[in-house]
């Protein structure tokens, strides 16, 4: 009777223990979601980024924290980018980032190459003031 409560006692410690470990390490890598992600697209997207023009049809969501500095990568990536279509987009891009009304907010565009596809990223930073 001891010895079941005992290892019932020690799975519950190492469930609870291993589900920390997972909370822990998962807060650090990025979190892709898209717009009908509800929750997820109202908690963790910031004002900011819901109000990029959306240039592409297809876009989803990064959401990534570094240890260290506390800084704070949010990201809006269009997909599916015509190499022709790509200057005019980071121009406008680049138009809109640099007349937000917020002067504060730190964002910048950048292209890159995924699987042979170019993407564009309209990328905001968030400093975390307490660390």
């Amino acid at each position: 009777m001891k010895s079941s409560k005992l290892i019932i006692f020690l799975l519950f410690i190492i469930t609870i223990g291993a589900g920390y470990i997972f909370l822990a390490a998962r807060v650090f890598v990025p979190e892709r979601y898209t717009q009908d992600d509800f929750f997820r697209y109202q908690l963790m997207t910031p004002d900011v980024l819901k109000k990029v023009p959306r240039v592409s049809k297809q876009w989803y969501f990064l959401s990534q924290t570094d240890e260290g500095s506390g800084l704070k990568t949010n990201e809006i990536v269009f997909t599916n980018i015509k190499k022709s279509d790509v200057r005019a987009l980071i121009e406008q891009l680049d138009d809109w980032v640099n007349t937000y009304p917020q002067r504060y907010e730190t964002m910048n565009v950048s292209v890159e190459k995924s699987n042979g596809q170019l993407e564009i990223r309209v990328i905001h930073y968030d400093m975390d003031e307490t660390k």
